[in-house]
């Protein structure tokens, strides 16, 4: 797809500047959810980033893949596969246990922990069986925390959010929108808080300052971005649409 459109469709018509923050359009109760669409509005990215880290810290969550070097070993940093089952050709994946495996130390919990917490772990435990060691740690596939895209786009599917924070603009750029079929005005972010109540955010596409609000509305894991296709005018079939599959992702992502 050529980027050079999204970006001019992000900026093209400059309307619906009046919206007030957090405006709420109707309720909607589907399969039992009562649903609050939010329209996304300059104030509302303002609250919703007023606790953003501009580099947040990405914290390794389950089926994340890390990469350990322990320098002047390549024993402990090359780990045979068929003798490990957490072991991939570039990494341990972390277990649903939260756990990964490693020689002499056994099992390390190091789910919700950072890259350098990890680090400083590994190192604290193996000084016992090593004198001094030199550890490195990275992420070599990223899997935890994903967003789903769904709609009118050229690549529905699900992406992972790696260490880089992905926003609004990002998503739409990985999923292509179709710009033939696609209602732009109409793009949703179903976030899910708590099990029964699902948030839908509402993105017009064609609104005022439209490209600096999805670049600065960031994605939380399970969150699904859709986008609705042209001539649905009626919000009960875009959210009958959205709600069976959105629901449908989420689960899978817990």
């Amino acid at each position: 797809m050529n980027y050079s459109k999204i970006v001019i469709l992000f900026t093209a018509v400059l309307i619906l500047n009046a919206c007030s923050p957090g405006m709420k359009m109707d309720k909607n109760i589907y399969d039992g959810d009562m649903s609050d669409t939010i329209l996304i509005t300059p104030a509302l990215v303002k609250k919703l980033n007023a606790n953003h880290e501009n580099n947040p810290i990405y914290k390794i969550g389950r089926q994340d893949v890390l990469t350990v070097k322990v320098w002047g070993d390549d024993n402990l940093s090359t780990i045979d596969g068929d003798k490990n089952k957490n072991r991939r050709a570039n990494g341990l994946i972390v277990q649903n246990s939260g756990e990964i495996f490693y020689p002499y130390i056994g099992n390390v919990k190091v789910i919700d922990k950072s890259i350098e917490q990890i680090r400083i772990l590994l190192t604290k435990k193996l000084s016992k069986y090593i004198n001094d060691p030199q550890i490195s740690v990275s992420v070599s596939e990223y899997h935890s925390k994903r967003v789903h895209i769904m709609g009118e786009v050229q690549r529905p599917k699900t992406y992972a959010i790696t260490n880089t924070p992905m926003s609004l603009l990002d998503a739409t750029l990985l999923g292509g929108i179709n710009n033939a079929t696609a209602d732009t005005q109409q793009i949703y972010i179903i976030r899910r808080l708590d099990k029964n109540k699902p948030t839908i955010y509402q993105f017009n596409g064609e609104s005022a300052d439209t490209m600096l609000l999805a670049g600065q509305f960031y994605l939380k894991p399970n969150d699904v971005v859709f986008i609705a296709p042209a001539g649905v005018a009626s919000w009960n079939r875009v959210i009958s649409n959205i709600l069976p599959s959105a629901n449908l992702k989420a689960a899978a992502g817990n």
